[in-house]
Order: C-alpha cells, then structure tokens, then sequence
C-alpha cells in the first residue's frame, strides 16, 4: 500500500524554527536535522504501523541521532504528521510522553 504524507503546517513552521535555531548554534547542523527529518517521513511511508501506539492512535518516532520526536497517526492511505517536539520539552497531554 502507499501512504500520502500529510504534515501539518504547525510541523514545518517548527521545522523551520529548529533548522534556524540548529544552524546559528553551528554551521552545517541545520542541514543534518533536515537530512534526519526527511528520512525519518520516508521511513513512516514505507511503514507506518511499524511504530508503537503511545496514546490514544498516535505513535511516536525519533529522528535519527537527534532528540526530536515525529508524532502522527494513520487514517486509511494517509499519514498524518502532527507534532514535531524535543524530547526535553514537557510531555504533550494529547500526544503522550
């Protein structure tokens, strides 16, 4: 089966805002965060149900060598993409620690 992506626009605005933070802190970092972060969505494509339920329908998976974490859940064809969270930051009510 093939799974559409579907990220919301609070994700990328997120993603945006680490790329930035990642890249002033040191030169060539933002660009791994993003490399981690592409393929972390080409991972939860090709198997979405690979990763545990944490909560409720909403599974959980971390970048690869980064302490971020994708939240998202699976409806059908379609991978829906809510949170993208350090895993510092307090744990999400909604989405579970």
């Amino acid at each position: 089966m093939t799974y559409t992506l579907v990220v919301k626009p609070s994700v990328t605005e997120e993603a945006g805002r680490i790329y930035a933070f990642r890249e002033g802190e040191h030169r060539g970092s933002g660009d791994r965060f993003l490399a981690a972060l592409a393929e972390c969505y080409a991972q939860i494509q090709a198997n979405p149900h690979g990763y545990q339920v944490r909560k409720g329908e909403y599974r959980h998976v971390m970048l690869t060598k980064l302490k971020y974490r994708l939240v998202f859940r699976v409806k059908g064809a379609r991978i829906f993409v809510v949170q993208l969270r350090h895993t510092s930051r307090r744990p999400s009510k909604r989405f579970g620690p």
